[in-house]
């Protein structure tokens, strides 16, 4: 065996358990993030303080389970805006079978009511961009639009949730110190990974984001791989939606309203492409975490709330900006 034979098997081997992927951007994340940490640790001590720690990971598992969710879809090429729109439906459903008058319906029946009606529109815009034939932007946009009116309409005044069990669910801490939502979330990425890395359904996910049309060419089920996608977005979202009413013990019709732009800052920031096929969850997670810890550090030094949207906004252009130059760089190295 040649010597060119024995390093092409190291690095199957390695790439085998190799969390990441190839060109990741995930390592300069975590360097990004260790100096991130130390600046604002700098400025203020309690940035870097245990209390401040468990702030910070209390607040990653709304918008990161929504992440993770949307990451399948972003990997198809597509995109989904409503997803802001769609926790605030099934965060209003959820919360108002807690108020039906002499009906006492079992927590787990209503949890599972709220991750099917997010599935529902999941596959609803699913069926529209991969069977009818709409851009996904559009078809999300105009999800978006009804899914809010409807909010709004069912929800004119918050719909309260006195469940005391069901508020602790996303309330609680284990031994005072790791959050319940954390645990979910953790286990949601976890599938989530899982399902990407190992599945045939993921390896169709990148497969069809890198090229649909070699794909199709290869037996690849490009519509229904697209379909599923916007349907496991639409669970995540239906997860979400049952944190968030947990944990604010009420639902209004303004839940879920600008999601859409933290979400798609995380995911392209995690090292997800808008051109499709490209990134990982580890990523995501990590900017998921850079994103939050940004926002905990920004308020602990008195930044006011305006410049703390602008500094997402930048985040979000430069990150686009790198994800397209890293696009181009490829397309130069194919061609």
């Amino acid at each position: 065996m040649s010597d060119n034979d024995l390093n092409v098997n190291k690095k199957s081997g390695w790439q085998r358990i190799n969390i990441f992927k190839f060109n990741s951007i995930t390592p300069s994340l975590i360097i990004v993030f260790i100096i991130m940490c130390a600046i604002f640790g700098g400025i203020n001590h309690q940035f870097l303080s245990f209390v401040n720690f468990k702030t910070i990971i209390s607040g990653l598992s709304i918008y990161g389970m929504m992440a993770a969710g949307l990451s399948f879809v972003v990997l198809t090429g597509n995109f989904d805006v409503s997803i802001g729109s769609i926790v605030g439906i099934c965060s209003i459903v959820m919360a108002m079978m807690f108020n039906i008058k002499g009906v006492n319906i079992p927590i787990p029946v209503i949890i599972l009511i709220g991750i099917v009606l997010g599935a529902f529109v999941g596959a609803l815009n699913g069926f529209l961009v991969t069977v009818v034939g709409i851009n996904s932007v559009i078809t999300t946009l105009g999800t978006l639009a009804i899914l809010r009116g409807i909010s709004l309409l069912l929800a004119n005044k918050p719909a309260l949730i006195n469940n005391k069990f069901y508020v602790s669910m996303g309330r609680g801490f284990i031994a005072k110190a790791v959050p319940y939502s954390f645990v979910y979330l953790v286990v949601i990425f976890i599938v989530a990974y899982l399902l990407l890395r190992f599945t045939k359904f993921g390896r169709n996910v990148y497969q069809v984001g890198s090229n649909a049309n070699a794909a199709r060419l290869a037996g690849i089920p490009v519509k229904r791989t697209q379909f599923f996608a916007f349907v496991v977005a639409g669970i995540s979202c239906g997860i979400s939606a049952f944190l968030m009413t947990s944990q604010a013990a009420f639902a209004q019709g303004e839940f879920g309203t600008g999601f859409e732009f933290t979400i798609l800052t995380i995911v392209v920031l995690g090292g997800i492409s808008l051109a499709g096929g490209r990134g990982t969850l580890i990523g995501v997670a990590v900017g998921l975490l850079i994103i939050n810890s940004i926002s905990n550090g920004l308020t602990m030094i008195d930044i006011p709330v305006f410049w703390r949207e602008a500094f997402n906004g930048i985040i979000l252009i430069a990150a686009i900006l790198i994800d397209s130059i890293r696009v181009k760089r490829r397309e130069l190295l194919k061609a």
